[in-house]
C-alpha cells in the first residue's frame, strides 16, 4: 500500500486510511481484481489484474501484483481505465500484459478485454474437475 492515498479526493477506502494513519512498520498492497473459475466449487485463480483510474500518468508500480502470479503461475495485467466521453457505461482500456510475458501498454476495446478473460476460462475448463 502506498503510505499517502493518489487517488481523486484524496482518500482511500477506509481500512486503508486506518492502516496508513496507524501502522508504520509494515506494508500492504489491495488486490484489485482476481479472476476466477466460475465452476463451483473450483474458484482456482485464473489472473491477477492491478487497475488503476487513466489519468494519463503510466508509471505504476507492480511488483507485488507480478510476483504473486509468478508464484500461482497465472497471468498478470495492469489495467489503465477511465469512461468514456459519451457513455460512463463503456471505458476506455490501456492493458499490460505484465506476466509471463512482458508486454507493450496498448488501447484495447472493451469486448477484446472480455474474450481475454473468457479465453482463460475456457483453457481452464480443459482441465478443471469441477466442469460439468
Amino acid at each position: 500500500m502506498a503510505r499517502y492515498n493518489y487517488f481523486v479526493g484524496g482518500f482511500g477506502d477506509y481500512y486503508s486510511e486506518w492502516f496508513r494513519n496507524n501502522i508504520s512498520g509494515a506494508g500492504y498492497i489491495d488486490v484489485d481484481q482476481v479472476s476466477i473459475c466460475i465452476n463451483k466449487p473450483c474458484w482456482q485463480p485464473l489472473a491477477i489484474v492491478e487497475t488503476v483510474y487513466d489519468t494519463g500518468k503510466y508509471n505504476k508500480y507492480t511488483t507485488v501484483v507480478e510476483y504473486i502470479a509468478e508464484k500461482l503461475g497465472i497471468p498478470a495485467y495492469l489495467v489503465y481505465y477511465k469512461p468514456t466521453a459519451m457513455d460512463t457505461n463503456s471505458l476506455e482500456l490501456k492493458i499490460m500484459r505484465l506476466k509471463p510475458l512482458k508486454s507493450e501498454l496498448e488501447g484495447v476495446y472493451e469486448g477484446d478485454w472480455a474474450m481475454e478473460m473468457i479465453q482463460l476460462q475456457e483453457k481452464h475448463d480443459k482441465t478443471c474437475k469441477h466442469k460439468k
